[in-house]
């Protein structure tokens, strides 16, 4: 009985078998089919990728490309961007030079860069230094020094306009309280010093916690040594931790070389230039000649080439350097 049932049994399946054995057959692809079909599957993944990436090009053009190349242009014409322009080849290079303002603002760039970028930078060591050693309520400490990073170049020209007011500002203040005569902080000789002070103080932070994460990232190992052998703290910081960070002491250099090259938004709101052309820079000046002025735009665009290239050759030198301390080790 029970042979006969598993007979039964065998019999009924044997057809279900062999129709899934048919189906596979006929579902098993070829090699081209394979081939075909992960092309496809590449090409989707592809077509993906540059899906996501498309709205960063479209930027990247509208923003930057365009932008460049239309100064390009700008720079070889004369006139305005409401009346027209018209062009003159390379005569806005040529005669930039006898422009009274232009050298001025070379002058008070570089003047500015000299005074705020070496004060920064040594600060912002000093204090990466100190917050390495913080244990308990780091963090907090660490938000306090990066936070005037925080404040948009515009809301700080506002609030040292009201530190350095002749009448009510708390410079002053202060200065009267310990029996000090007022200063007048923006004035000729004093209102460059204080663009700097204010780059410095909104500076600092950033560049802080920019060593600060370099500096954690050093290894404990030599300094334990160091220590074993009896060198002292400044030994350890001049033998040790300035040769570490050489590269990354380089890189902020540059970096904010190239950043304090285009002061602009404190200039514009904590002095306007001025008084007279005492903190006027390179780019308020760009500024005033295509939006200030009726038929400058050329002259306007040329320094803005010319800009362009002096951060060109920073870059080119940090790449040199680097590229050179890389050999070395």
């Amino acid at each position: 009985m029970s042979t006969n049932l598993s007979l039964a049994t065998s019999i009924n399946t044997a057809p279900q078998a062999a129709g899934t054995i048919a189906a596979s057959s006929r579902h098993r692809l070829s090699p081209e089919e394979h081939r075909r079909l992960a092309r496809q599957r590449r090409l989707r993944r592809e077509l993906t990728g540059w899906a996501f990436l498309v709205p960063m090009f479209v930027f990247f053009v509208v923003f930057l490309l365009a932008p460049v190349i239309l100064v390009f242009w700008w720079s070889t014409q004369e006139g305005s961007l409401t009346t027209g322009t018209e062009f003159v080849g390379l005569d806005n290079f040529r005669r930039l030079p006898r422009q009274i303002d232009a050298p001025i603002a070379i002058r008070n760039t570089l003047r500015f860069t000299l005074m705020s970028i070496p004060v920064t930078l040594i600060i912002a060591l000093g204090v990466a230094m100190l917050l390495a050693r913080v244990g308990r309520g780091g963090s907090v400490y660490r938000f306090l020094v990066y936070f005037p990073a925080l404040v948009p170049g515009v809301v700080a020209g506002l609030i040292w306009i009201f530190l350095t007011s002749v009448d009510f500002g708390l410079f002053n203040t202060a200065l009267r309280s310990v029996g000090v005569d007022p200063v007048v902080w923006l004035g000729p000789k004093s209102a460059l010093q204080v663009l700097a002070a204010l780059d410095v103080w909104r500076s600092v932070g950033f560049w802080a916690i920019f060593f600060l994460a370099a500096i954690i990232g050093l290894p404990r190992e030599l300094y334990q040594a160091a220590e074993l052998d009896g060198a002292n703290g400044w030994q350890r910081f001049h033998r040790l931790t300035l040769p570490l960070l050489r590269r990354v002491i380089l890189f902020a250099v540059v970096v904010a070389t190239i950043f304090g090259l285009q002061v602009f938004d404190t200039a514009l709101i904590l002095t306007e230039g001025g008084p007279g052309t005492a903190t006027l820079t390179v780019v308020y000046r760009i500024w005033t000649y295509i939006f200030g002025s009726t038929d400058k735009v050329g002259y306007g665009a040329a320094m803005s080439v010319a800009l362009l290239v002096a951060i060109l050759i920073l870059t080119v030198i940090q790449l040199r350097l680097l590229r050179g301390q890389r050999g070395e080790d």
